[in-house]
């Protein structure tokens, strides 16, 4: 049996389309469609099927899918152990906006040089939707912010790095006390639903903070851009907002240290840890 074949099934799976997989593995559409008619002939069963707009397993698909990744990772491995011992393989790694340019590009460039046969694709996401695609199995790994709940058994919490909690004004503001500037200015808010909104929040609460909102959005840069133009202010973890070269802020950790935002590599078990075992030292690396 052609592993070329189950590879081709696993990613059919993942995208719920033959052009994607075929515009990942580089192939021609017909290509893919032959590869699965030729392993469905190897198996003397129909494995996929057409629902609406998307291509499903079938139930003998769906009952082959882990054993099909277990070979493919296998044959990664062999390919591996082949080549010497380097690294090789497919690696899908998740991750929040503020960590792609920060420690990301960092950790990238040192698995370019390292480890060049790692195939590695990054997919970007909140904290909460990179989780799902994890407990689906549809990435191996996420650089996230630390859920506010117990972690499956299931999965593996690695630490990367803690952001502090901070007040970002515009460099103008003239009161230097955390409470009245967030009281008498209007108020970005980080989505409440995100966990880094959950980690806001808290602060505001166990201060008596009372604030006058004017937009609530989870998407961090953005807010640092309206404050930037004179539209409020608001409380963000420091992730780096320095980097993103944006004049006329003022950037003041609170909450002496107690209000943070943790980030860590959230992984599962499976046949791709020992590449995520490199990202993670690579991540480590980065963020020296």
């Amino acid at each position: 049996m052609n592993t070329r074949y189950l590879r081709a099934l696993c990613l059919v799976s993942e995208h719920g389309s033959i052009a994607a997989a075929a515009r990942e593995l580089g192939l021609a559409h017909t290509s893919i469609a032959e590869q699965i008619r030729s392993l469905e002939a190897d198996l003397s069963a129909k494995l996929v099927e057409r629902r609406g707009q998307r291509i499903v397993l079938t139930s003998a698909g769906q009952a082959i899918l882990e054993t099909a990744r277990r070979i493919v990772s296998q044959a990664d491995e062999m390919r591996h152990l082949a080549q010497g011992g380097r690294p090789a393989g497919r690696l899908r790694v998740g991750s929040i906006s503020t960590a792609l340019t920060t420690v990301i590009p960092a950790a990238l460039q040192t698995l370019a040089r390292s480890f060049p046969d790692i195939d590695l694709t990054v997919i970007p996401g909140t904290s909460a939707g990179l989780f799902r695609l994890l407990e689906n199995n549809e990435i191996d790994c996420a650089l996230v912010v630390q859920p506010p709940f117990q972690l499956p058994k299931s999965l593996d919490w690695r630490h990367v790095r803690d952001e502090p909690l901070a007040l970002v004004t515009r460099a103008t503001t003239a009161s230097t006390d955390v409470k009245t500037i967030l009281e008498d200015a209007p108020f970005i808010r980080m989505d409440r639903k995100a966990w880094t909104g959950q980690i806001v929040e808290s602060f505001l609460s166990s201060r008596n903070i009372l604030v006058s909102e004017l937009f609530e959005l989870d998407a961090p840069e953005a807010i640092v851009i309206l404050v930037s133009r004179g539209l409020g202010v608001t409380l963000l973890p420091d992730w780096g907002i320095a980097t993103l070269n944006i004049g006329g802020l003022q950037i003041t950790p609170v909450g002496q240290g107690r209000f943070r935002r943790t980030i860590g590599l959230l992984s599962r078990a499976g046949p791709a840890k020992a590449l995520v075992d490199r990202f993670q030292q690579a991540l480590t690396e980065a963020d020296r």
